[in-house]
């Protein structure tokens, strides 16, 4: 008897435990996934950098071709100076990288591109015209202010000019240098050459212009203040001149006379005390002299005197001639006697001379100290008047520093402005052009290449970025992985799509049958007449779709060797999931095997296996459980594989086909089916949207729950399989439907078309079918 599963107690499985369940694993990078992930999304890969090389050619043919041309122009702040002055009134500008910026952005100045545009009449020219657009109007309708705001129409045209070459040219600074680049792009190469060198003309007058009106501002400045100062010059000094006049402060050479005689007395009186001294060192020594009894000729003024040196020399010429005579005549001799004579008058002279100078050094003495004391007199008189003029001083070298000061500034300001005049005509500019613009033979815009090598690295990189998204939002079963991970059953099979061209082609060969066939005498439709599908395992056993359900009837097989197994219940989340398909193929496929098999169709709402193999049936599971028609009268059977067949035609009356589900007649029925056959199929209705499928997952002794590949989403998979919470013990598996293996290379290559391609090729066709 069979029992419904709500009478048994559910048990959630326990999470695992140990060191593996909270041992956190750091996410790793497949670069063999994503290489997959690319692959499969290639045409979302493909699409972005199609369409950007597509928007990217568009914009390369719609914008003007333009040439660029360059002028360079180097900013000298060491430029010579044609007047010898040691500093200009506008100094030359520094060379810290702030003045080079400074100097970049004086050349995109409005005011100096004004004149290039007055100077080539580009107002008149197409090019430097704007020409409206289609956002003009909404544009006008975010704007601030006019576009001409007031100012005439040809001030206006000027300044959207001028808008339009700021557009046109960049100027640019080489690196750390003083260099620095004018490009100018325009449509025509000798246009964009010659606004190039206009525009550094035009920097060059700027500056010249700028260094003029500052000299004449400088030059105008200084003239006024020159006679200011030229009076305030005059009037000093004639301070100065009263001053001295109302305080009797004569001046001599820069100083009074006052000072001047102070000055001349204290070296005088300085020499005066040196010769006393002198003097008075030669009288002391001529004092010890005469008080010692010495010889008075030895004195320093009697060694060096002339007239002594000649009168000893006199005397040695006689003493040595009286010698001579004495020892040729004798002492007696009359000539021995004059020659004595001649002696002692001249010892006599040199001690005259020696008294003489003895006398004259206390004179010498005497007026040296008279002269000492006349000298010091005198200063100690001017000192005394001196002092009394102090104050007087004081004020006087007070108006003398304040007329000096004037003079100096006056001086100044006077070389300064004949300077200053002398350099109103000879500015000259602070840079130089290093490189004057040449006509490009080559267009600079639009770079072809490089914006659609960009265009194609930027959508590549879009176009993978989509990819990884696209893969990430795709919560699609794909594989038997994801099925397993999300159900938490095992995935026993991936039943491929089988081919149109293939399916087209079995559908021919059940023409002729078709002529026979005779819906009266035959409920069962023959094997040639029945969708292909519904037979495709035991018409074609050697292809990968056999292979599949033998997986799914090994998987049954098993369970039944471990548990008693007779009912199973083939069903899905949802309609068109190929469950059906799976539950007829699995059917056959265990008939064939001898196994005593029905196949139930379950879906009483939505009866396709009925549809496709008995339409004409006119009993089924709903007459037989009413009790209306007997078993064996609603059983069709196959007789070319043995399998039987309980169909449902359609019912009208859904309200009956909810409560014969709950209710105890099927229950019975499929007791009374159970001992008839070795196992029983049922082909459910989906889970999700009807309640029938719940109600006979709980008299089914195992389930087997179909997902449509790359078509079922996992939330539906979770959400199936919370539905199933109380029988969850009797799933068997999930499989796996409509697999398309030529794609599922990209998701699982070992179940793949590539890895499986050397057993087989039948059904490897792309198409769709179910």
């Amino acid at each position: 008897m069979l029992q419904r599963n709500s009478d048994y107690d559910y048990q959630v499985p326990e999470a695992p435990n140990g060191p593996a369940a909270g041992k956190w694993q750091p996410p790793t990078v497949d670069l063999l996934e994503m290489a997959r992930i690319l692959r499969r999304r290639w045409k979302v890969v493909a699409a972005a950098p199609l369409a950007l090389i597509a928007l990217a050619l568009i914009y390369v043919l719609a914008v003007p071709t333009l040439y660029t041309a360059t002028s360079t122009v180097l900013v000298d702040p060491r430029r010579a100076n044609v007047v010898d002055t040691s500093q200009t009134v506008l100094s030359n500008f520094g060379t810290d990288d702030a003045t080079i910026e400074s100097q970049t952005l004086l050349i995109q100045s409005v005011a100096l591109l004004q004149r290039v545009v007055e100077r080539l009449k580009l107002t008149t020219d197409p090019e430097f015209i704007p020409t409206p657009g289609l956002l003009d109007p909404i544009k006008r309708l975010f704007s601030s202010r006019g576009s001409s705001d007031g100012a005439s129409p040809e001030d206006a045209a000027k300044a959207r000019s001028v808008e339009i070459l700021q557009r046109r040219m960049k100027v640019t600074r080489q690196g750390t240098t003083f260099l620095v680049d004018i490009n100018v792009s325009s449509e025509e190469p000798r246009k964009a050459a010659l606004i190039a060198n206009a525009i550094a003309d035009g920097y060059f007058e700027e500056q010249v212009r700028a260094k003029y009106d500052a000299t004449r501002i400088a030059a105008n400045w200084l003239n006024s203040q020159i006679e200011t100062l030229k009076s305030r010059v005059v009037a000093s000094e004639q301070a100065v001149q009263d001053f001295r006049s109302s305080n009797n402060l004569a001046v001599s050479q820069g100083v009074t006379v006052n000072d001047q005689q102070i000055t001349d007395l204290n070296n005088k009186l300085i020499a005066a005390r040196v010769q006393t001294a002198e003097a008075r060192a030669k009288f002391d020594q001529v004092q010890e002299l005469a008080k010692s009894g010495g010889d008075p000729g030895g004195i320093n003024a009697a060694i060096t005197s002339d007239m002594i040196t000649k009168l000893r020399t006199q005397y040695a010429d006689i003493a040595k001639n009286e010698a001579d005579l004495s020892s040729k005549y004798g002492p007696r001799h009359p000539l021995v006697a004059n020659v004595r004579a001649q002696l002692q008058d001249t010892q006599r002279l040199i001690n005259e001379e020696i008294r003489r100078i003895l006398d004259s050094t206390r004179h010498d003495y005497d007026v040296a100290r008279s002269r000492e004391a006349s000298l010091q007199q005198s200063l100690d008189q001017l000192q005394g008047v001196s002092s009394l003029s102090g104050q007087a001083q004081v004020r006087l070298h007070e108006l003398q520093r304040e007329a000096e000061a004037n003079r100096t500034l006056y001086e100044s300001y006077l070389a300064r402005y004949k300077e200053t005049s002398a350099q109103e005509s000879l500015e000259m500019p602070d840079s130089r052009v290093v490189t004057r613009a040449s006509i490009p033979i080559r267009p600079s815009s639009p770079k072809t290449m490089l914006i659609l090598g960009l265009a194609l690295m930027l959508g590549l990189g879009s176009g993978s970025i989509l990819g990884f998204l696209f893969d990430y939002l795709d919560r699609r079963i794909k594989t038997l992985e994801q099925a397993e991970a999300i159900s938490g059953v095992p995935a026993l099979a991936a039943v491929p799509l089988i081919g149109i061209r293939e399916l087209a082609a079995r559908a021919k060969r059940g023409r002729e049958e078709l002529g026979r066939y005779d819906p009266r005498t035959a409920r069962l439709l023959p094997p040639l007449l029945q969708p292909p599908l519904m037979r495709y395992a035991i018409d074609e056993p050697g292809t990968f779709f056999a292979e599949a359900i033998r997986s799914v009837r090994l998987a049954l097989q098993r369970t039944m060797r471990i548990q008693p197994v007779k009912i199973v219940l083939v069903t899905s989340a949802l309609d068109n999931e190929g469950k059906t398909t799976l539950a007829a193929n699995l059917a056959l496929s265990l008939a064939t095997l001898g196994i005593k098999t029905l196949l139930i169709d379950g879906d009483l709402r939505n009866p396709q296996l009925t549809r496709a193999i008995c339409p004409h049936a006119d009993a089924g599971l709903l007459e037989v459980a009413t009790g209306q028609t007997p078993p064996e009268q609603a059983i069709l059977l196959d007789r070319s594989s043995g399998l039987s067949i309980l169909p449902s035609p359609p019912v009208k009356n859904t309200d009956v086909i909810t409560e014969l589900m709950f209710s105890e007649r099927i229950v019975d029925l499929l007791d009374h089916l159970r001992q008839r056959y070795e196992l029983i199929i049922i082909d459910s209705p989906p889970l999700v949207p009807l309640v029938d499928g719940r109600a006979l997952a709980e008299l089914a002794d195992s389930i087997v729950l179909a997902l449509a590949w790359d078509r079922t989403p996992q939330e539906v998979v979770s959400h199936t399989i919370s539905l199933l919470a109380p029988v969850h013990n009797r799933i068997l598996g999930t499989v796996l439907t409509c697999v398309d293996l030529s794609r599922l290379r990209f998701y699982d290559y070992y179940r793949s078309s590539a890895y499986l391609k050397p057993y087989g090729t039948a059904g490897l066709t792309p198409g769709a079918a179910e």
